[in-house]
């Protein structure tokens, strides 16, 4: 005798959340980080154009990687020491993020507590960062507008292709599409001057 196979009820499809002040949240948080990233990119790459912080040179001493996370593999940061054009400030404990070879000069700028490598790459990398933060921000528009918190990535979607013929929605492509053509010239500066 065939025994027929037991059939199992259809998963319920995913519905739209309610809105209420944890969607709101939601989007103001992705706002604030918009925020940092595009503080941290225009920081950096002033500094990286010498528009600020004090210029000099950091003589490599040594280098090492620093570990990262369980998804990354880690940084190089070289350490040496850090003297201004003028001589006037002297850092025998100065670092960067970069992979150099130990007994090698590099140009930086000195920007508070920390020190940023000069020149047309890199400040052609931290105006690619300052684009990324607007892909964030242009994420976490969404849920700041309908108040909507996802409780997974198909209510992500969902939340996106509820905005997506609002003004919101436009103004969301129009962030989303100047951010990557800002991150893809950035990219291509920099591959062009070699850094």
């Amino acid at each position: 005798m065939v025994t027929q196979p037991e059939l199992m009820p259809l998963a319920p499809a995913p519905s739209l959340p309610s809105p209420g002040i944890m969607g709101r949240a939601l989007g103001v948080f992705f706002f604030l980080i918009a925020l940092t990233i595009f503080g941290i990119g225009i920081l950096n790459a002033a500094n990286a154009a010498g528009l600020v912080g004090t210029h000099g040179t950091l003589a490599v001493k040594d280098c090492w990687v620093q570990r990262g996370t369980r998804h990354s593999r880690g940084h190089t940061v070289c350490e040496g020491i850090f003297r201004s054009d003028d001589r006037k400030v002297v850092d025998d404990r100065a670092g960067i993020s970069a992979a150099v070879p130990p007994g090698s000069k590099v140009s930086v700028q000195r920007a508070g507590d920390w020190y940023v490598r000069t020149g047309f790459g890199e400040v052609a990398r931290w105006i690619a960062m300052f684009f990324l933060g607007g892909l964030v921000l242009a994420f976490g528009m969404a849920f700041a507008a309908t108040g909507m918190f996802p409780r997974d990535a198909a209510q992500v979607g969902m939340i996106s292709r509820e905005v997506s013929e609002s003004r919101v929605g436009t103004v969301r492509r129009w962030i989303v599409r100047g951010s990557l053509a800002g991150v893809v010239i950035c990219i291509l500066l920099r591959s062009l001057t070699g850094s």
